[in-house]
């Protein structure tokens, strides 16, 4: 019986299959370890891992949340309050008159309102009255507001008196400083308001006719009133004609030229009237014609008189039978100088339903500053110094159909100079007049009427005082420059003459002649020479003595200007206003140089070596 081996179930053995092995020492046993299994946390977080992050996420997003929720941040500034500024003021005043306003300032916000000021701006002509409160000030440009809770106002009545000319604009600029109850920061609200001054209770009218021609005298009345409930102090009335119209006298006269009257007091409920007379000469027919009645007040405005009222009135100039018109080449602005020749162009037409026959024409010209032997008239019979055309020598003058017409010319020079006695303020007065045999008076056509300019003279003179002579290199020489002003027939103010000198320290200050050191002013870093000459009368040089300024010059060449005549004064210009013509009057002299030396020394002014 075979001996029965040991049996063995362990898991962990396992026999040889082999039956038909060879018997041997006994087989080898195969031990087979079993895998790790995993851990308990290990397979917690595998079955868990999805919550886990969850949580995670979770608590990452409060944190950040947190962060920003619990964090210091520097609270931004606060807008502009929702507050208002309104103004309640009438559209017009009367120009003199007080404007009243009334200022609400509205908390619409819903915070309130600390600290709280207006600032007023008053436009030129606006002056502070009163005020309810009253201002912090005198001039009423600052006041306080009180604080404002939600939904509260405050209000002021500002009254100013508002002077200035009719349709002027008048603007008050409001500006609210405020701050809110929890912010320090000071925020600022604007506003402006706005009144149109018109006429004051003053009554102004300008008649006169509705037409005319330029053959009739022309009455013009300026009727006034105050008809307000205080007196009216330092008024004028002016009339401002129009062109073409001839003043020829007035009652009352004028109290400065010929369209200014003066009211030193004018009391309530009162009136004065102006009567005007003059005439059209110098319009043509056709035209219309509007002279302006103003009525003013001294106060707050450019010139000092503020206009309360103004009238305008409109003329027509009548159409003639007969039209004759003349205009004037030669002349700019109907200004001439001396020397000028003087082109007059005449048309003529028959305005008529009628032919006119015989027709005569005549031009008449009264200055003693022409040069009569110089006129000449085409087709025109000159005596002295009035031209006559008709048929004899323009056939056209025959006869002129109705609306037929033509062309006449004359020349005439003016003098130079223009007269050589002490006449002031000349000009060329040129009338004209038509007639025709169907007419028994001429009818005139317009006048013109040249002013003659007032040429200006500018003279140098050099002399020698002392030092080398002819001028040597290293060594003085002192001369003297005389510069003498002249003028012809008019008055010349703001005259003034500036000069340059090149020459380094050569003007001596001290040298000027008395007459008019306190008229010379001299820039020793410009070298620039101004002489105020100021009023430069008529005929000065002429019937009284000229203006001469004169002063001393010192020299001392350098080397380089040796075998040269050095410039001692250039760039002289001379100007002044002609009181005449309103025109600029203008003088210019050529540089001085040691070349210019006189007084027969038989010396040039060389530098010498």
């Amino acid at each position: 019986m075979d001996e029965q081996q040991p049996q063995n179930d362990s898991p962990f053995v396992k026999k040889s299959l082999s039956q038909n092995s060879n018997p041997g020492p006994a087989p080898a046993r195969v031990i087979e370890m079993p895998l790790p299994q995993p851990s308990g946390a290990k397979n917690f977080y595998r079955e868990n891992r999805w919550y886990i992050w969850g949580i995670a996420l979770a608590a990452a997003t409060i944190g950040v949340l947190s962060y920003f929720a619990f964090r210091k941040v520097p609270l931004a500034p606060p807008k502009e309050a929702n507050v208002s500024i309104s103004v309640d003021v009438p559209q017009t005043v009367p120009a003199g008159g007080e404007a009243v306003y009334k200022i609400v300032i509205n908390n619409q916000d819903t915070q309130k309102l600390v600290q709280m000021s207006l600032e007023v701006n008053y436009a030129d002509g606006l002056s502070y009255e009163s005020s309810s409160p009253n201002a912090d000030n005198l001039s009423g440009t600052q006041f306080t507001v009180p604080d404002l809770i939600p939904g509260q106002n405050a209000t002021i009545f500002l009254k100013a008196k508002a002077s200035g000319n009719i349709n002027d604009q008048k603007d008050l600029s409001l500006k609210l400083h405020y701050h809110y109850a929890n912010f320090n920061s000071e925020f600022i609200k604007q506003q402006a308001a706005s009144v149109r001054l018109v006429a004051a209770d003053v009554v102004l009218e300008l008649d006169g006719p509705a037409t005319t021609n330029n053959a009739q005298l022309v009455v013009y009345t300026v009727k006034y009133q105050n008809n307000s409930n205080n007196d009216i102090q330092n008024a004028r009335v002016t009339v401002d004609f129009p062109n073409g119209f001839s003043f020829a006298s007035a009652n009352p006269q004028p109290d400065s030229g010929n369209n200014t009257w003066n009211i030193s007091s004018l009391p309530q409920k009162t009136s004065g009237t102006i009567s005007i007379q003059g005439n059209f000469t110098s319009a043509n027919p056709g035209e219309s014609k509007t002279a302006t009645a103003n009525f003013l007040v001294l106060g707050q405005c450019p010139g000092g008189y503020c206009t309360q009222a103004t009238f305008p009135f409109t003329t027509q100039i009548a159409s003639l039978p007969l039209l004759v018109s003349q205009q004037v080449d030669g002349a700019d602005n109907n200004i001439a100088k001396p020397g000028d020749t003087l082109t007059f162009r005449l048309a003529y037409q028959n305005n008529g339903s009628v032919a006119a026959t015989g027709v005569n024409i005549i031009a008449t010209l009264n200055s003693k500053a022409l040069d009569l032997t110089t006129l000449r008239a085409e087709g025109g019979q000159v005596s002295n110094n009035t031209i006559l055309w008709n048929a004899s020598s323009e056939p056209n003058l025959a006869s002129l159909n109705p609306s037929d017409g033509g062309q006449l010319t004359f020349t005439v020079q003016i003098k130079d100079p223009a007269t050589k006695d002490s006449s002031k303020n000349l000009d060329v007065l040129s009338t004209i007049k038509i007639k025709s045999s169907e007419y028994d008076t001429y009818f005139p056509g317009n006048q013109t009427d040249i002013k003659i300019a007032s040429p200006v003279g500018l003279v140098t003179a050099l002399t020698y005082q002392s030092g080398q002579l002819p001028p040597q290199v290293g060594k003085q020489t002192d001369y003297q420059v005389s510069l003498t002003l002249t003028n012809a027939t008019n008055d010349m103010n703001n005259a003034t003459l500036t000069a340059s000198i090149p020459v380094a320290g050569g003007f001596v200050g001290s040298s000027v002649n008395s007459a008019e050191a306190g008229r010379v002013q001299f820039d020793p870093a410009t070298g620039q020479l101004s002489w105020q000459v100021g009023s430069l009368p008529a005929h000065t040089g002429q019937f009284t003595a000229p203006r001469t300024l004169s002063f001393t010059i010192r020299l001392v060449p350098a080397a380089s200007q040796a075998g040269t005549s050095p410039t001692l004064v250039k760039n002289l210009q001379f100007a002044a206003t002609d009181t005449y013509t309103n025109q600029s009057a203008a003088a210019a002299a050529d540089s001085i140089t040691t070349n210019a030396l006189g007084g027969g020394y038989g010396l040039n002014g060389t530098v010498q070596r």
